[in-house]
């Protein structure tokens, strides 16, 4: 974080940040006029609210006691005399600041200060929230009106609150300081689609039939992992009871759909086996989709639900113990094959590779493989059509024909810009647009280890990247050919490597590769 400041007015000639999202509207894309600042002397860029989320579901707090007392002060004294020098410090503090890791421990102590007026810390608030010109000075102001009454400053709450940088204070903020803050919270949920819908959704109470039915349709889906909701949407909503019935519409199968499958991804949050009505959920499931099961999302999560049933008896030795029977999971296997069986599938999944849909053919691509059909020309056709598509390349890799393999890689010699990519080792994670030739690289380098003698070029061009991951997925290729296989200009290539390179911990697997290696 690199922020300058004016210094009169730290907030002076900036767009507020309030002004900003309220401008966008619906559109709200993500970004904020602080990004540049924000983000200057880091390498990685999160998505909107992806830090703080992160933070607040695997991260412990931070003891930064000195800083906390020094804010509180700064506070109390503007409640005592409302200063323009005091809010350019408090400002100022705010700004570089990390609010998430201290912000209980600020309102905690704003709680109990003895000098904190109430009233003029109330404007404060609203002013910090209304005027910052930076994302930590306007996450302050939202959490300082978590302490009050707040409904008059309620749209000043749901426009922030509607950028999913700010949604985690905000519903915060409006369930300490609304009367009828759950019905603003679900609301609120319906216009986010990142870290701020877990949040909102996680603090939603299921509180009448609408918000259930919501949880079960709609609730699950985020573009963070879905599987941080899918436990907490299958408890909330009653998912139970919603599928035991004997029809459901086609919503409800839709929504039970993305959140089976992600209970059976498992991940950062509660699974399956943590899931108190699996059996029952997963039977109903199954029996609905004999008549429902029509695309190939429903067909990759009989699969899933297959691999689910069919694994160690270890995992079922314990399960026996959380309301499954061997009669069930052999009932529900049964039925599963069933389906898995039906003789509409393969004109489906291709139709699903060949839609250009990159949902569709994500699942087609997953089904395929499960369906033993080999559509490994139909994916190099469409890689022919355009180079940089990095998911193609790691798909066509999967190959065991090393026949295929030498025509991936002379493709990929032939298209691929090499010259753009090895200009010389780098501290680069690789990551966004800019990258993806290194991408495409990355993904043929990590399967080169089986085909020995195949794709030199290409191990040499990962060599002298300045992405580290090219430059360590070349060396694991190496380390799985043998030495033998080896020619003169590769062998030139890794003792240069080891010249130029930048990176201690790939410069000591350079030497261990040599070493083991005998060159």
């Amino acid at each position: 974080m690199i922020i300058s400041f004016d210094q009169a007015a730290p907030w002076k000639g900036r767009p507020s940040i309030y002004s900003y999202i309220r401008d966008q509207g619906e559109s709200v894309n993500g970004s904020l006029p602080d990004d540049d600042e924000f983000w200057a002397d880091s390498k990685l860029r999160w998505a909107s609210g992806a830090l703080d989320g992160v933070l607040s579901h695997h991260a412990a707090g931070s003891e930064r006691e000195e800083e906390v007392d020094e804010i509180v002060e700064l506070l109390a004294k503007q409640s005592q005399e409302m200063k323009h020098a005091t809010r350019k410090a408090l400002y100022m503090k705010l700004a570089t600041a990390q609010i998430s890791s201290m912000i209980d421990d600020i309102l905690e102590q704003v709680r109990t200060h003895p000098d904190i007026r109430p009233e003029p810390v109330f404007h404060e608030a609203v002013w910090l929230a209304e005027h910052g010109a930076h994302r930590n000075v306007v996450k302050f102001g939202i959490a300082l009106l978590g302490l009050f009454q707040n409904e008059h400053v309620k749209e000043l709450l749901l426009t922030l609150g509607g950028h999913d940088e700010f949604t985690l204070y905000t519903a915060v903020a409006i369930r300490n300081g609304m009367d009828d803050s759950n019905e603003v919270l679900w609301e609120l949920a319906k216009h986010v689609h990142g870290w701020g819908k877990i949040h909102l959704v996680e603090r939603l109470e299921p509180a009448k039939q609408e918000i259930r039915d919501w949880l079960l349709r709609y609730g699950c889906q985020n573009n963070i992992m879905d599987e941080y909701l899918a436990c907490i949407c299958a408890r909330n909503g009653g998912l139970q009871g919603a599928l035991s019935v004997e029809q459901v519409d086609h919503e409800l199968y839709e929504g039970a759909t993305d959140i089976i499958e992600a209970l059976l991804n498992g991940g950062p949050a509660e699974d399956i086996d943590d899931y108190e009505y699996a059996p029952q959920v997963l039977s109903d499931y199954v029996r609905l989709a004999r008549e429902m099961c029509s695309t190939v999302k429903h067909l990759s999560v009989m699969f899933h639900l297959h691999d689910f049933l069919a694994q160690d008896e270890e995992r079922w030795n314990e399960r026996m113990s959380a309301g499954w029977t061997e009669q069930l999971r052999t009932d529900t296997i049964e039925a599963v094959q069933v389906i898995i069986a039906q003789s509409k599938w393969k004109e489906n999944v291709l139709d699903a590779i060949e839609s250009g849909e990159s949902v569709n053919r994500y699942y087609g691509i997953a089904c395929a493989g499960k369906l033993g059909i080999d559509i490994w020309e139909t994916l190099y056709h469409q890689l022919a059509e355009d180079p940089l598509q990095d998911s193609l390349y790691l798909q066509l890799m999967k190959s065991e024909d090393p026949s295929r393999i030498r025509k991936l890689v002379q493709f990929a010699e032939e298209h691929l810009p090499l010259q753009h990519i090895a200009t010389g080792p780098g501290d680069e994670m690789g990551l966004g647009r800019e990258f993806i030739a290194h991408q495409c690289l990355d993904s043929i380098l990590q399967s080169l280890d089986r085909f020995a003698g195949i794709g030199e070029r290409l191990i040499k061009a990962g060599l002298n990247s300045p992405v580290v991951r090219n430059r360590n997925m070349a060396l694991w290729a190496l380390e799985g050919w043998d030495a033998a296989s080896w020619g003169e200009q590769l062998i030139g290539a890794v003792i240069h490597s080891l010249e130029v390179e930048t990176e201690e911990s790939v410069r000591e697997r350079i030497c261990a590769l040599r070493e083991a290696k005998g060159v």
